[in-house]
């Protein structure tokens, strides 16, 4: 039956100037003005979706009468699988590994407990690591000497990241300092400091990622790596072998032996090993603006309206300058609040460009002053990139960095300690 008493109430309401076609999903927008045709519609499709939400998905879902609720879930604990030896091997180097490629309850652990689900080459390659050491497979590319550990999502499957732990910790397991929601290390240099790579995405149930890497001890850039962890694991090893006077004949001999199996395994996977170069090219012509971080935003833009992004009205050189000048200004409060106006106005500018749909402009801001670094600016990043992602239904990525601005610190939080 029609919700008579809904359908009532929105007729005092101003009618939204984009009427049944508006696609915002903001309930603060949604009670403000009227949706003719579709406001029974758009309620039904809220209430489905805060059923609908998935465990990861752990969101903070704002009533109709204005109030937050939590899902019960985001205080539960995970709970760990029975089976807590999931990696065995059958026999042999050329056996199947059973276990986390197929295990369906493994994937789903992960995904419970990092909030993004991680795709096939992940688990693939833990399986490959398993093959080369079977006792400790996060250790793998240590003992092959590649200069490489297995961190972050592995750390699950190896049993060393219990399945006690609710997520509000997990996604801080080797979470660096500059690393945005969108990014999940899961390779860590053990001869460079601060170097790691990891996948990155736009969506968080997307599993079409792409690999990146940044050095936090140097500032917020990524550099895409490839599309999947072989390739990049390949290309890291050939950079190993040319450093000539750090290894010795037999540390080289077993890099080429690793990197002989490794394009095999690939080989056998069919997967593509296409330069970084190339992928970036692909990358550009999705990305609406490349951010502080150079990794890009990516998010739904009609070109012919011209909705869902909009520019920023200062250069990322001009910003960068205006948020140095907020950072230099560490003892005078009155000062500081002078040189925050200007970044004030852009605040203004982005409220603006969200009751008009255009999510991007508030999506890139938050990004780029959580990139640049400075402890002042979080209370702005807090306001800007949770709605951001709420606004483009990305709640999880909300939920990261909330926890992150909570517990941010140059040295990344270890829970295998």
């Amino acid at each position: 039956k029609p919700n008579w008493a809904a359908l009532f109430a929105c007729m005092a309401l101003p009618v939204c100037k984009y009427g049944a076609s508006c696609y915002r999903k903001n309930p603060d927008h949604l009670r403000k003005f009227s949706h003719p045709q579709n406001d029974e519609k758009q309620q039904r499709t809220r209430q489905k979706r805060k059923l609908s939400t998935s465990p990861v998905a752990t969101s903070v879902c704002e009533t109709e009468a204005g109030n937050t609720h939590t899902n019960a879930e985001q205080s539960e604990s995970i709970n760990r699988p029975s089976d807590a030896k999931i990696l065995k091997l059958s026999g042999g180097d050329d056996s199947e590994v059973v276990g986390a490629t197929s295990d369906d309850g493994v994937r789903q652990l992960v995904r419970k407990m990092m909030l993004v689900q991680m795709p096939d080459d992940f688990y693939h390659f833990w399986d490959f690591c398993a093959s080369i050491n079977p006792s400790a497979p996060e250790r793998a590319l240590l003992s092959s000497g590649a200069g490489l550990e297995l961190v972050g999502p592995f750390h699950i499957l190896s049993g060393r990241l219990g399945g006690h732990l609710p997520w509000t910790r997990c996604v801080l397991h080797c979470r660096y300092f500059y690393d945005p929601p969108e990014f999940v290390t899961v390779l860590k240099s053990t001869t460079e400091d601060g170097f790691h790579i990891g996948y990155f995405r736009d969506e968080p149930d997307s599993v079409v990622c792409l690999l990146a890497s940044n050095n936090a001890s140097e500032n917020c850039q990524f550099r895409i790596e490839g599309e999947n962890i072989f390739q990049v694991v390949k290309r890291k090893i050939s950079e190993r072998c040319k450093e000539k006077s750090s290894l010795s004949s037999e540390q080289r001999q077993k890099l080429l032996s690793l990197d002989t199996r490794l394009t095999a395994k690939a080989g056998d996977l069919g997967l593509a090993m296409d330069d970084p170069a190339t992928i970036s090219r692909k990358r550009n012509k999705l990305v609406l603006s490349k951010c502080f971080h150079k990794l890009g935003i990516v998010v739904p833009y009609d070109k012919k309206t011209e909705v869902g992004y909009r520019p920023l009205p200062l250069t990322d050189s001009e910003l960068r300058r205006l948020l140095d000048k907020i950072a230099s200004c560490t003892d005078d409060e009155a000062e500081r609040d002078r040189r925050l106006e200007p970044l004030q106005e852009v605040v203004t500018l982005v409220q603006f460009a969200n009751d008009e749909c255009d999510y991007g402009m508030g999506l890139e801001l938050g990004l780029d002053l959580f990139s640049h670094g400075c402890p002042a600016l979080h209370s702005m990043v807090r306001h800007l990139l949770p709605l951001a992602y709420e606004l483009l239904q990305r709640e999880a990525f909300a939920q990261v960095i909330r926890e992150h601005l909570k517990h941010r610190n140059t040295t990344p939080l270890d829970l295998t300690d």
